[in-house]
């Protein structure tokens, strides 16, 4: 995913369906169990019949699911990011310092949820937006 430092470049990236197919030369189509999807879940998830266990695809770069991600972040730095792509932060760390009530914490939290966009950047738009590392996102 792109994020500042990682190097992260379209040519490289391998979409999910090219894997489900790799997959399916391997295991054969009528292997591979597609799981039900789970409300506001991130992953595709999937089994393949006579083996334990299952694995899914968080398909964020490929098949977007903004529109019913109910995520928010509180990064260490006490910053709330409400999109992992978004390079938008709210400090809930100044609000705690500058002594806010509960509820005016809880109404900033709500108006920035409430700006989150209904979708990310294109990938073209994502790679060149400056975010932070994952790592400093953490997760």
């Amino acid at each position: 995913m792109p994020f500042d430092g990682n190097r992260w470049g379209k040519r490289k990236m391998v979409g999910y369906r090219e894997l489900l197919d790799r997959l399916a030369s391997t295991y054969g189509a009528e292997n591979i169990q597609t799981l039900p999807l789970e409300s506001n879940h991130t992953a595709k998830g999937y089994k393949i019949n006579g083996y334990k266990g299952k694995f899914g695809f968080i398909t964020s770069m490929t098949h977007s699911f903004c529109s019913s991600c109910n995520r928010v972040r509180v990064m260490a730095d006490g910053n709330l990011k409400v999109c992992l792509f978004g390079n938008t932060e709210v400090s809930l760390r100044d609000l705690l310092r500058a002594g806010c009530s509960d509820e005016e914490i809880i109404q900033t939290i709500g108006s920035a949820v409430k700006r989150k966009k209904q979708a990310h950047a294109g990938l073209d738009i994502l790679s060149q937006m400056p975010n932070r590392p994952m790592i400093k996102i953490g997760g």
